[in-house]
């Protein structure tokens, strides 16, 4: 059974352009990761500066994998001191 992601990311104010450039950065990271990845997208709200990653995983072992790899890891580390407040995560499950 799939695993969905999604990360509410808001950056500090000012910080948005190099909160962007770490994620973009991410993205072809994760997508080259060999951890289950079926979807890795970031997206932008323009209303208020903020971004949104929609990720799919295979299962909950492939979603534990990518959290203990390097790109998590790397990515963690560049958003370090740029955001507003903690990524928001949530882990969503397909009822039906």
């Amino acid at each position: 059974m799939s695993t969905t992601v999604v990360a509410d990311i808001t950056p500090l104010p000012g910080r948005e352009q190099e909160v962007e450039r770490a994620l973009r950065a991410a993205v072809d990271r994760v997508r080259r990761e060999d951890a289950g990845c079926e979807r890795y997208e970031l997206n932008a709200d323009p209303r208020d500066g903020s971004y949104v990653v929609v990720e799919s995983w295979a299962d909950q072992a492939a979603l534990d994998a990518h959290a203990a790899g390097p790109a998590f890891a790397e990515l963690s580390a560049a958003l370090d001191g740029l955001l507003a407040r903690p990524i928001a995560v949530r882990v969503l499950v397909p009822v039906a």
